[in-house]
């Protein structure tokens, strides 16, 4: 191990003895007491020394060897330092413009590799978008540029002037299918493990039409594939609920709850599924707004988290855009097999 101050964190020192790493709440590690042999160690955690040679560092300064065990311990505990040997731009053939991404990924699992293993296990990950409109195709390209190594896209439709959007489909593709479309700008990983063919680890249903996804739910429901809801309805962007298959509220667990609470929403969803606006509503700043939140739940799902749309859902509403959660629990009377295992 070569140790380094996590690249990815602020170091000041506020006096001679005394210094900060890190800045928000969560991260900031505040160190005081440093002699002038643990402040030589410290500013020798450059990535090029090793553990051997930072003992000897220390040695030669008039201390104990293990003042540099001390202090790489510590920092490494608190996620304040790393192996230098892995936070390079093309370490082990990753993309330098994956580099912040790893960066956000080692504060956030403390790893000592700065994020590299949880990136390139993205990079084996396969995810499904159905539905590519404005939302749908801004979720590929983030789930794309954040490491998932085979992003596919199921929709034929034709791009219009409608579809273009920052971060989705660019005016020159209007006219070509929206697969298509998203196919020549997706970049294309080398991804270990099953063929393209095999069943997704997770499927991210972006409708472009009211309830159009209902029966794709259902399938992926059997199939035992993971899924997300993110569309905009009116000028509320809603992101859920995330579906794990067996253990979670699925989408017809809110229809049903919904159903309790209004006996006519059966109705008002068939009809809903049969009538269109003439002009459906779909702002930009929503879309991207509802779109990245979605993105980073598939990947935080994907890394091993416990997301907030599980069992939930979030909704972004204009003019203010503040996310609101809603807490949904499986229906008693879903065959999902959500409420049995809730119990």
């Amino acid at each position: 191990m070569r140790p380094l101050l996590h690249p990815a964190l602020t170091c000041v020192w506020r006096d001679a003895t005394t210094v900060q790493i890190g800045t928000t709440p969560d991260r900031a590690l505040v160190i005081g007491g440093l002699g002038p042999i643990e402040a030589a160690v410290l500013r020798a955690l450059d990535g090029h020394n090793t553990l051997p040679t930072l003992r000897d560092l220390a040695t030669a300064a008039g201390g104990d060897p293990q003042i540099a065990d001390r202090i790489v311990d510590m920092l490494v505990s608190a996620g304040a330092a790393v192996d230098g040997e892995y936070v390079t731009a093309d370490s082990n053939g990753l993309p330098a413009e994956s580099t912040p991404d790893r960066a956000s990924l080692g504060l956030v699992d403390r790893s000592t590799d700065g994020g590299h293993a949880t990136f390139t296990r993205r990079g084996r990950k396969r995810v499904e978008v159905i539905g590519a409109g404005r939302i749908g195709a801004t979720v590929a390209r983030l789930l794309a540029a954040g490491g998932i190594g085979d992003v596919g896209v199921d929709d034929e439709a034709l791009v219009d002037a409608a579809d273009v959007a920052p971060g989705g489909h660019p005016a020159a593709h209007v006219g070509l299918p929206r697969g298509r479309s998203l196919g020549s700008i997706l970049p294309r990983r080398p991804r270990r493990g099953s063929p393209s063919e095999a069943q997704p680890d997770f499927v991210v249903l972006a409708p472009t039409k009211a309830a159009e996804h209902q029966a794709v739910a259902t399938s992926l429901l059997h199939a035992d594939v993971p899924h997300l809801l993110v569309h905009v309805v009116e000028i509320a962007g809603l992101v859920g609920p995330l579906v794990v298959p067996g253990s979670s509220a699925c989408l017809r667990c809110l229809d049903l709850h919904r159903t309790d609470r209004d006996r006519d929403w059966p109705t008002v969803l068939d009809r809903i599924a049969r009538t269109s606006p003439r002009t459906p509503p779909c702002d930009t700043s929503l879309a991207t707004t509802v779109a990245g939140l979605a993105a980073g739940h598939v990947l935080a799902f994907l890394d091993g988290y416990d997301v907030a749309s599980i069992n939930g859902t979030i909704t972004v509403e204009l003019p203010y855009g503040l996310p609101r959660r809603k807490s949904w629990r499986p229906h008693p009377e879903c065959d999902c097999g959500g409420a049995d295992a809730a119990q």
